[in-house]
């Protein structure tokens, strides 16, 4: 930079018109000089006092006790790097300043751009706790509306019995495990013409019971140990949680400060995906840990619910039988649907059975004779209804 060049300044003396003026600035090897509004002054190096300020600090104003009348202030940073001010004190006391408030500055934006970036990722890598909360924040009636909604669209695709019959058998079963569940949601079991062992719950409070799983239930602790797994499923939100985890990170962060429209309106689209859902496996070691919790609440023995993972076991084991050699069964078993979604069976019977091994001796219900009739009501359901579906197929039952 030229020794010699002159920087825009301003002025405020009593002397000026008007009390200010513009003008120019030159800087030589002792002083500072000002000249504007008909009036010069000469501030020393020596001595001299600047500091910063305006908007973001982008004035430099300078005084001198010698001239206690005058300020100067200029907005040319320039003049911080005029070799006659290069070591002078004030000036390297303004540039560590400056240099930290860049610093500042841009660690802000850097903390900001973090913000932006890393806020997504973390509310995505905490889904499952968020969506627990933001789960507890949506209505109880919309989320049994939901749960209608999906079960009036499975209606068409199942045989179900009828509600009233299938209610009343369930009744003298359910009752203690819902009375220990909360009054949150109100409950509605059905049974479907569906051999396989199975049962599923919708948000809200819709339980669905595969016929057969009933006729495969050895007692009746085995099927009320299904059911309060899968009431936990209900109590914990699983379901509506899965959906919410599925919108999208977005909409979950609206919910979170608030405005959960967003969310609400893609979650209401969601209900053909409710029927085929499956959960995660923290999810279902979560049902396993509550549906434990709320069989020894209603004083159902929880080792019926033992007892229904080791037939799920030897359906497992025939299974991988058929399946013939050895490297054949250990591919399978990586592979299988039930495997892929669950814990492993083998790990959650161990688990459910040191958790027994702690409980005090109990007397627990004694629900065989309810058991007894619901069982002979399905196999009449199921056999009534495959017969009818015979009947209108043409084809013979086999």
């Amino acid at each position: 930079m030229s020794p010699d060049r002159a920087f825009e300044a301003q002025a405020f003396n009593e002397q000026l018109p008007g009390g200010r003026s513009s003008g120019q600035l030159a800087v030589d090897a002792t002083r500072l000089h000002f000249n504007g509004g008909g009036q010069t002054v000469d501030l020393p190096l020596d001595g001299l006092q600047l500091s910063l300020g305006g908007a973001s600090d982008r004035l430099i104003f300078l005084t001198h006790p010698a001239e206690p009348g005058w300020q100067l202030y200029t907005s040319d940073q320039a003049l911080l790097t005029h070799p006659a001010l290069a070591d002078h004190p004030a000036v390297q006391r303004l540039r560590r300043h400056r240099s930290k408030r860049r610093l500042l500055g841009w660690g802000s934006l850097a903390a900001v751009l973090a913000l932006i970036l890393l806020l997504p990722l973390a509310i995505y890598l905490s889904l499952d706790g968020l969506s627990a909360v933001v789960a507890r924040r949506l209505p109880a009636d919309w989320e049994q509306s939901l749960g209608d909604t999906a079960i009036k669209q499975f209606r068409v695709q199942k045989t179900f019995m009828p509600d009233k019959a299938a209610e009343a058998l369930l009744q003298p079963l359910v009752a203690p495990l819902v009375a220990q569940a909360g009054s949150r949601y109100r409950y509605h079991f059905h049974v479907i013409n569906d051999p396989s062992l199975n049962a599923f719950a919708l948000p809200g409070g819709e339980v669905v019971i595969h016929s057969g799983l009933i006729l495969k239930a050895a007692s009746p602790d085995q099927l009320q140990g299904v059911l309060a797994h899968e009431i936990s499923h209900v109590t914990e939100q699983h379901g509506l949680r899965s959906v919410i985890k599925s919108v999208g990170v977005y909409a979950v962060a609206q919910a979170l400060i608030g405005d959960a429209s967003g969310l609400i309106a893609a979650v209401a689209g969601a209900a053909p995906m409710l029927i085929n859902q499956k959960y995660s496996r923290d999810f279902e070691r979560e049902a396993d840990r509550a549906g434990f919790d709320l069989l020894t609440r209603a004083q159902i023995n929880p080792a019926g619910l033992i007892g229904f993972f080791g037939a799920i076991r030897e359906e497992e084991r025939k299974q991988l039988k058929q399946l013939g050699d050895a490297d054949a069964q250990s591919a399978a078993r990586g592979a299988m649907a039930y495997l892929g979604t669950h814990p492993d069976t083998d790990e959650r019977i161990a688990t459910l059975r040191a958790r027994l091994a702690k409980l005090p001796t109990n007397a627990w219900r004694d629900d065989r004779a309810a058991f007894a009739a619901l069982k002979a009501q399905v196999q009449q359901f199921v056999s009534t209804t495959t017969t009818k579906d015979d009947d209108e197929s043409g084809n013979p039952r086999q």
